[in-house]
């Protein structure tokens, strides 16, 4: 019985390490990124001009693209390697209501963001 508890015990023990190093290993994999976006609107509440920061990691390029729910593109830019953090607008009067959607990637990391545009406001 002894031999059976300490069998367990061990195997316990080595499956707690194997799973804390594979937790270890994604926390870095996280905190290597500084990829965030963030979203407001322009001047006023209701003004359709949205306002987008976006701060990403110096040395991979990021690109930016407004979808439509179809996954037409919209608008793109590419932004360089050297660039670490960027502001844009987009003016979405000119779109008819619906959802959009705005995709980021910065090397293997993706955001997506949905946009919900009616005929009086936009929310995201």
């Amino acid at each position: 019985m002894k031999k059976i508890t300490s069998a367990i015990a061990i195997a316990l023990l080595a499956t707690s390490v194997a799973f804390n190093a594979n937790a270890d290993d994604k926390k870095i994999e996280y905190k290597s990124s500084n990829l965030n976006v963030g979203m407001y609107e322009a001047g006023y509440t209701n003004s359709m001009k949205l306002n987008m920061t976006l701060t990403k990691d110096k040395g991979v390029a990021a690109t930016i693209k407004l979808m439509d729910a179809d996954g037409s593109v919209l608008h793109e830019e590419v932004l360089g390697k050297k660039v670490e953090s960027y502001k844009l607008c987009f003016d979405m009067n000119s779109v008819k209501a619906g959802k959009y959607y705005v995709e980021v990637k910065n090397g293997d990391r993706i955001i997506t963001k949905e946009i919900v545009k009616s005929a009086s406001n936009l929310s995201y």
